[in-house]
């Protein structure tokens, strides 16, 4: 039961606006708050003897449920409009039956503050403030100054009505700090991932990349880029070019370690920080990387999706500014890439596998392995050269980094 009435109250509309999120998680409390004064209040003045304020209370009480279900239903104007009304109309009433001394006037500021707390125009709240001010006054003009007796005193009626408003209001403003300091958390967490991948964004890891270099904390850098991703997504589809990213995010996460940093910086890019770490560390970290990702690669629809990555690899101490960090991570990024991918390049030292070349890339789907004609192998040579030159122009042009000419 707990649960239910835990996911009950998380409930969001689906179309509810990110900037009235806030506005509806703390006026749905207050309005369940509302909605048991009003059903006590039946009892209560029962008791008095007061069976108008006990049957009207109990109205409210439906127009409460009505209220509750209009805010749920994404009518969040029209919901507060119909709480903060029953609640002016009970405490008028209220204090017009049991006078100045029993603190029904108290629950005024309830509905004031209901108004100014939540997402309304400037000049819907000047207007509706003074409707709540001519309203009380009234309550007060026509209203006996002293409770007359009854089963409780007036100081017994004052003290309950003052401490019902103190608790709402508190719980109201608590509720309302609450829920700022939980989207507060969570928007400043969307700001700094990617939406996809779950990742750092780009903006964030390179600014975690910033700090640890004016830090003067020594790490390794290095620069992903998922091969033939293009024909990817020509083949099987953008969904299944967008799991294969997904994929991948969730491969960087559970390789690295507590302390690393991974993001992604471009379409199919990524850039991993690894702090105190040596080129031999590096590689070996890469290399992991690469050997995870061919015994669990993408699986779309229950069909696996082969694929692999190329990795460059750059040392703090092997440059003198961050700029030149990355760019030379880049260098050898493409330097893998070009060289027939599926590897890692860490200056003179470099990985490579038996898929290292893009004659031994898996054959395309509806090839079965076997032997091409000579016509078939003709066209599947020239369409994998016209993929080669594509790749490396797009990699060139969407490279986060500026990329100086290659030497030798």
């Amino acid at each position: 039961m707990p649960r239910v009435i835990s996911a009950w109250l998380r409930h969001e509309p689906r179309l509810l606006a990110v900037e009235h999120r806030r506005f509806y998680h703390a006026y749905l409390w207050v309005y369940l708050m509302l909605m048991g004064l009003f059903v006590v209040w039946v009892p209560f003045f029962t008791l008095f003897n007061e069976s108008r304020l006990a049957f009207a209370s109990g109205i409210m009480a439906l127009v409460s449920v009505l209220g509750v279900m209009l805010h749920r239903a994404h009518q969040l104007t029209l919901g507060l409009a119909l709480m903060m009304s029953a609640l002016t109309l009970m405490a008028w009433l209220s204090v017009f039956c049991f006078g100045l001394s029993a603190g029904y006037e108290y629950y005024f500021f309830i509905v004031m503050a209901g108004i100014h707390l939540a997402p309304l125009a400037a000049r819907v709240r000047v207007v509706t403030t003074l409707m709540l001010f001519m309203v009380a006054v009234s309550a007060l003009m026509v209203s006996p100054v002293l409770h007359e007796g009854g089963v409780l005193s007036a100081w017994v009626l004052q003290s309950t009505n003052l401490f019902a408003v103190f608790l709402m209001m508190v719980t109201f403003l608590w509720r309302m700090l609450a829920l700022t300091e939980h989207f507060e958390r969570q928007y400043l967490k969307d700001a700094s991932r990617d939406e996809l991948t779950e990742l750092l964004n780009r903006r964030q890891i390179l600014r975690h990349a910033e700090d640890w270099w004016r830090d003067g904390v020594p790490c390794a850098v290095l620069m992903l880029d998922a091969d033939n991703f293009k024909r990817v997504n020509d083949l099987h589809g953008h969904a299944v070019g967008d799991e294969v990213l997904r994929h991948l995010g969730r491969l960087l996460t559970a390789t690295l370690r507590q302390g690393d940093r991974a993001g992604r910086v471009g379409g199919e890019e990524f850039l991993v920080l690894l702090p105190r770490i040596g080129r031999t560390e590096a590689i070996s970290v890469a290399g992991r990387m690469r050997s995870l990702l061919a015994k669990s690669p993408p699986v779309f629809a229950g069909t696996p999706v082969p694929v692999t990555v190329s990795i460059g690899v750059a040392i703090s101490h092997e440059v003198d500014s961050l700029d030149e960090l990355m760019q030379l991570a880049d260098r050898r990024l493409y330097h893998a890439k070009h060289n027939g991918r599926d590897q890692v390049v860490a200056g003179g030292e470099h990985e490579m596998t038996g898929l290292a070349t893009a004659d031994a890339s898996p054959p395309p789907p509806g090839n079965d392995g076997g032997g091409l004609g000579k016509a078939e192998a003709v066209e599947e040579g020239a369409r994998d050269k016209e993929d080669d030159r594509q790749e490396k122009q797009r990699h060139k042009d969407s490279s986060p980094f500026s990329r100086t000419p290659l030497v030798g």
